[in-house]
């Protein structure tokens, strides 16, 4: 696996008489545009702007910057991923009697800082402000830019924005292991497990877990983990004690901080004179119970339910497996399977889905 891939996006709030706004890739949300300490007046809310319409923005105060009043905009990435942020731009003028001087800060710094500063006139002027430093970089929480205007002419005046407009890019978490192999492979009666990864990312230990029918697994052994690469690593791993006839094997993997990642498992059969059925799936589905036979193609098997009666139905046999078929669907619930060969009698839990 290659480092992960970082696609662009951007956000934007055109203000086409209304404060909605458009992102260009699914894995980023928006918050805003939120008014504190002004407003857009429900009259002349909109007018023409640099492209298409803008928004008016009401009610500053007309003494000096206030960071009460401002226009809040936010980015967040979903969850898993994280964002880098490299450019924040918009339009803006004034009306006739609107504010002198705008000032942009951002959360990053719990806007202690000005990023952008301008003069304000009745011309739509283009903000254009890069976006660098680790505070912006590979970020998985929101990040919030105040546009503040400070020192408005009149009580009535108004500062007009346009085309507000968020760019970076957006990249998703690793999984903290890729990986590229998980074997099973009998040798008399032990099991030799054996996987590859092409990738570990802050991994821990893998663990290997061993099942007769893939619903309860107990643990073989773990082995620990390299931790960090993105170099091909081999791992090993002996079962002394298999069942004998069919084994499912799962290997897990815990990463440093306990997030546990799952692979799919594998099977391999421990040969035996022993007599062995074994239900697959199980949840088996209502209409066919899958059965696997290890010297038992000669066993009496029939479904019963709780309370003991017969359940009718065909056995299919083939060399090694059989179906149990049902002519009606079963209804979903645990169902008891009696198997007898050689003398012996064995009852196992089956659930239909």
């Amino acid at each position: 696996m290659a480092y992960a891939q970082a696609t662009p996006f951007s956000a934007v709030w055109s203000f086409e008489d209304n404060q909605s706004s458009s992102v260009s890739h699914p894995n980023i949300t928006t918050g805003g545009p939120s008014f504190s300490g002004v407003n857009v007046p429900s009259v002349g809310g909109y007018i023409g702007g640099q492209v298409g319409r803008a928004v008016n923005v009401a009610n500053w105060s007309t003494s000096g910057c206030n960071l009460a009043e401002h226009v809040q905009f936010t980015v967040q990435p979903v969850s898993g991923q994280t964002m880098t942020l490299t450019q924040l731009s918009f339009y803006f003028n004034r009306s006739n009697s609107g504010p002198a001087q705008i000032l942009v800060r951002s959360s990053v710094d719990n806007y202690s800082a000005t990023i952008y500063t301008q003069a304000v006139t009745n011309s739509f002027q283009q903000a254009t402000i890069s976006l660098t430093g680790s505070a912006y970089t590979n970020q998985s929480g929101p990040i919030n830019f105040w546009i503040t205007a400070c020192t408005n002419t009149a009580s009535g005046g108004a500062l007009r924005l346009d085309e507000v407009t968020i760019n970076g890019t957006v990249t998703s978490s690793p999984l903290p292991v890729t990986l590229l192999s998980f074997t099973a492979k009998p040798e008399g009666d032990r099991t030799q497990l054996a996987w590859a990864t092409t990738w570990e990312y802050n991994a821990d230990h893998f663990r290997v877990e061993r099942s007769r029918d893939l619903q309860e697994f107990i643990t073989v052994g773990e082995v620990a983990a390299t931790g960090t690469t993105d170099s091909r690593q081999y791992y090993g791993l002996t079962d002394l004690n298999p069942n004998p006839g069919i084994n499912y094997y799962r290997l897990k993997q815990i990463d440093r901080d306990g997030t546990t990642q799952s692979f799919k498992p594998v099977s391999t059969i421990i040969r035996s004179d022993e007599p062995i059925v074994t239900v697959y799936p199980n949840p088996a589905s209502p209409d066919r119970i899958h059965l696997r036979l290890w010297n038992a193609d000669s066993a009496a098997i029939q479904l019963l339910n709780t309370i003991g009666q017969p359940i009718g139905g065909r056995l299919e046999r083939r060399p090694g497996e059989a179906d149990l078929v049902f002519d009606q669907q079963l209804s979903a619930g645990l169902y008891w399977l009696d198997v007898r060969i050689n003398g012996q009698k064995r009852v196992m839990n089956v659930v239909v889905r």
